[in-house]
């Protein structure tokens, strides 16, 4: 590939850095060698992905759609060719548990997605544990997307479509770390921290109203008596309260009969 082309293409789409410019010849010369194997490249779509691919590294905007247009081939096309260059190539950016948790609204499955991880690890022999790279999206997605499952968080399923990975693959792995998410949830500190994680409010509002302790005992007692001895009780209690009402009854007509008398006597003696 020239390396003129490079200045040509930048210029037709608006770059002006010459950092950029060398970046992308970068690209250009590393892409002769890892993506050789790739059908339907054209040397201006090489350029242009090259250029597409340095300014995503330098975080400099890029008119994607004009960049589509200028490499010549379909939307389609451009997009697999630069997915299959960025990972031949070894420039893929892959983010994290808590990146994704962030991006998907479901922090609260985040340190669950990073237990089973470090589980799904030591399952596995030496050998295998020094070769994997768990910050690959098929892990980290899958880890996030069964934790939110354990922990019953709704989460949009565009992060299972996230992992790159057939749905064979992604449902096995699942069905793995799932098991794994299950055990952690179960271990009382993985629910202590859910429920540091509930908000206040809600805490307040489901929390059941405030006993004395004595209060609280009688109704923990009242609850767990067959439902004959609660009616005996209820009956006991109302024949107390009628002996009561009785009783008042009479004390006040004894006093009446009192103060009768008394006055009657008070009269005769005058």
């Amino acid at each position: 590939m020239e390396m003129e082309i490079f200045a040509k293409l930048a210029g037709k789409m608006g770059i002006g850095s010459a950092k950029l410019i060398r970046k992308a010849e970068e690209y250009g010369r590393l892409s002769q060698v890892k993506c050789m194997a790739l059908n339907k490249v054209t040397p201006t779509s090489e350029a242009v992905i090259c250029l597409d691919l340095a300014a995503s590294y330098m975080k400099m905007p890029l008119d994607k759609e004009y960049a589509i247009k200028l490499s010549g081939i379909t939307k389609k096309l451009y997009l697999s060719n630069l997915k299959a260059m960025e990972c031949l190539m070894g420039l893929e950016r892959h983010l994290g548990v808590s990146e994704l948790g962030v991006q998907y609204g479901c922090m609260e499955a985040v340190g669950v997605a990073t237990q089973i991880l470090e589980r799904y690890k030591k399952s596995l022999p030496s050998a295998q544990q020094q070769d994997l790279d768990l910050s690959k999206p098929l892990f980290t997605t899958t880890a996030l997307y069964s934790a939110c499952r354990c922990l019953k968080v709704k989460v949009d399923q565009k992060l299972a479509a996230s992992s790159g990975a057939k749905k064979a693959v992604f449902g096995r792995l699942s069905v793995q770390f799932q098991s794994l998410g299950q055990d952690i949830c179960k271990e009382p500190t993985t629910k202590m921290a859910q429920k540091k994680m509930a908000p206040k409010n809600m805490a307040q509002k489901n929390a059941p109203k405030r006993l004395e302790p004595m209060e609280n005992l009688e109704v923990v007692e009242e609850d767990c008596l067959p439902s004959s001895v609660k009616q005996q009780k209820k009956e006991d209690k109302a024949e107390e309260e009628k002996t009561e009402i009785g009783q008042n009854y009479e004390e006040w007509k004894r006093k009446i009969l009192e103060n009768a008398l008394k006055s009657n006597a008070e009269k005769c003696d005058s």
